[in-house]
């Protein structure tokens, strides 16, 4: 083989991906919809009543992320509690655990029991954190984080069985005792910072942008907010995935949304329901 000529083409390749990302990211900075915390800003945040010098501040490398989706199996980890679980794997991505006997919580700290569940049986379990609970379809979701801060992505929208969960996630599915019964698992991997030049929305502008939306009423209270990253997959490959910086805004305690640090563009999550902080 000529060593010369591959190591040419594996370059060629990297900067064609990067290209390819660039190209990915750009496009959804085409039409910006920056704010700046101006007179009229100020008066949005003092009507929220939000103290802008008691938010979260940017740090100026913070960058995008590119990562791939894991086709590694991810099973459970060997001489845990459920490691004679049943396994199913859809596309070689999504890995479905049946446990053989249901996994009680406890009532009074469902949070606290759950992630210890996850972080001593699923696959990378220490890599994920307690994101949102479903009492209607009685589901703990947990989500997968780079350097403590946690990688959003879109739930499971549909309930059909061809239906996915986002790639940056873990669900517990409970049953009416408040037991797991199964969960669901995708990973990311080979997670990397990218650095970019593009200023970022501060915490102030991302609550004036979701404001400016019709989405954020003065008779509405910001119950938290957090600096994340959102999982985008891009289009022309199933394994890329791009995660701009990305505000979570939750409020009243139980509607969530995300506003894109880089356009400004707002998702949101289905109604959030609370459960035990121990």
């Amino acid at each position: 083989m000529d060593w010369s000529k591959a190591k040419t083409l594996l370059i060629l390749t990297f900067l064609i991906l990067n290209a390819y990302l660039a190209v990915q990211l750009m496009d959804r900075m085409i039409d910006p919809r920056i704010v700046t915390t101006n007179a009229d800003g100020k008066t949005v945040l003092k009507e929220r009543k939000i103290d802008e010098k008691k938010l979260q501040t940017v740090s100026k490398d913070i960058g995008y992320l590119t990562a791939e989706v894991d086709t590694s199996s991810l099973t459970p980890k060997s001489g845990s509690p459920i490691q004679d679980a049943v396994t199913s794997v859809k596309n070689q991505i999504e890995w479905s655990v049946r446990l053989t006997k249901p996994f009680p919580l406890e009532a009074k700290a469902m949070r606290d029991s759950a992630t210890s569940f996850v972080q001593s049986s699923a696959a990378y379990g220490t890599d994920y954190t307690f994101w949102k609970y479903d009492s209607k379809h009685n589901e703990m979701t947990f989500v997968q984080t780079y350097k403590e801060q946690p990688l959003y992505s879109t739930p499971q929208q549909s309930r059909e069985d061809d239906a996915m969960i986002g790639p940056s996630l873990l669900v517990l599915q409970l049953n009416d005792q408040k037991e797991i019964v199964s969960y669901k698992q995708r990973h990311l991997n080979k997670v990397v910072r990218q650095a970019q030049d593009v200023t970022l929305l501060s915490a102030s502008e991302s609550v004036i942008q979701l404001s400016e939306q019709g989405l954020f009423p003065a008779s509405k209270r910001m119950t938290s907010q957090k600096l994340g990253y959102f999982c985008l997959v891009t289009e022309g490959t199933k394994s890329v995935q791009i995660l701009p910086p990305t505000w979570q805004i939750e409020l009243n305690g139980e509607e969530l949304y995300f506003v894109n640090a880089i356009d400004g563009g707002v998702q949101t999550i289905e109604r959030l329901d609370t459960v035990s902080e121990k």
